[in-house]
């Protein structure tokens, strides 16, 4: 078995279906498939059910309670995985069928590469495309975001993941099992930037690739998670949380790039402040 897809699932009942489909139409065959349920109240546990039966190799598992954390479910799956490669296809999200075949060629090209990202096409409910990642990106980043690069992991850090989660969706990644238990895993007391913080950890020992190429599709809609960032004090504290990562982890270099940054948004905190006494 070389890749598990783990497929974290918690009340999309409502897309679930092009999920998995999305998954089993992958032109690489050479996966294992497990579906998590997070004790869901919708009918989503009737999907899998359905889907499991007409698929019997298909591994589920549905929680009694909410974890309260999608990545206390990626730890959990990634303890059950037999793969050696990880893809978190989240329940929400849909791939194109050639995904894991050119992320999983990636990955076998540069054996030090920990992970692996595509670029995203943003849709909205009805699957209609709102923009790509890479466009969105070329407006504030001076990488070019139309050619494949493998950078090394501390200078990607440096360049770039200091600043903030440079994968904008968790479901466009392929990564080793490996690097992730080098990392130590996810935090499951994080619920908004345990990817970003994994993915810190992740390039402390190894580097990373990236494909141009939009073959993973992420949808925005009213119960995403994305929807409630900035409007959540627990993001507010999770990234705090990660700075002080980067702060005890990094050279001296980072350290005062992120310094820099870290006086910039507190200066524009207080302005906004100041706008409403």
């Amino acid at each position: 078995m070389t890749v598990s897809v783990i497929i974290p699932n918690y009340n999309h009942s409502a897309f679930l279906k092009e999920r998995i489909n999305s998954v089993l139409n992958q032109t690489c065959k050479d996966f294992e498939l497990i579906i998590l349920d997070d004790c869901s109240s919708d009918n989503s546990s009737v999907i899998i059910d359905e889907y499991a039966s007409q698929y019997p190799d298909i591994i589920r598992y549905y929680n009694d309670s909410n974890s309260g954390s999608p990545f206390a479910q990626w730890n959990f799956g990634i303890s059950k995985a037999m793969g050696e490669y990880i893809w978190i296809a989240e329940s929400d999200d849909s791939a194109d069928p050639g995904f894991l075949e050119m992320t999983l060629a990636v990955l076998k090209k540069y054996e030090n590469a920990g992970l692996v990202y595509c670029d995203s096409k943003a849709v909205d409910e009805q699957n209609g495309i709102k923009y790509l990642i890479s466009e969105k990106r070329s407006s504030v980043s001076k990488r070019n975001w139309n050619e494949e690069y493998i950078n090394e992991g501390k200078k990607e850090i440096a360049d770039h993941f200091f600043l903030g989660n440079q994968i904008y969706n968790a479901s466009s990644v392929l990564f080793r099992k490996s690097i992730y238990k080098k990392a130590g895993g996810t935090d499951p007391s994080m619920k908004f930037c345990g990817d970003w913080l994994l993915y810190l950890k992740m390039l402390q020992v190894s580097d990373i690739a990236y494909i141009p190429l939009p073959l993973n599709t992420f949808r925005i809609h009213s119960g995403s998670s994305r929807n409630f960032y900035f409007r959540s004090n627990k993001f507010l504290k999770e990234t705090i949380k990660v700075y002080k990562y980067i702060n005890s982890h990094t050279d001296l270099n980072v350290r005062k790039k992120l310094l820099i940054v870290t006086r910039i948004v507190k200066i524009a905190l207080l302005r906004f402040y100041h706008m409403f006494i």
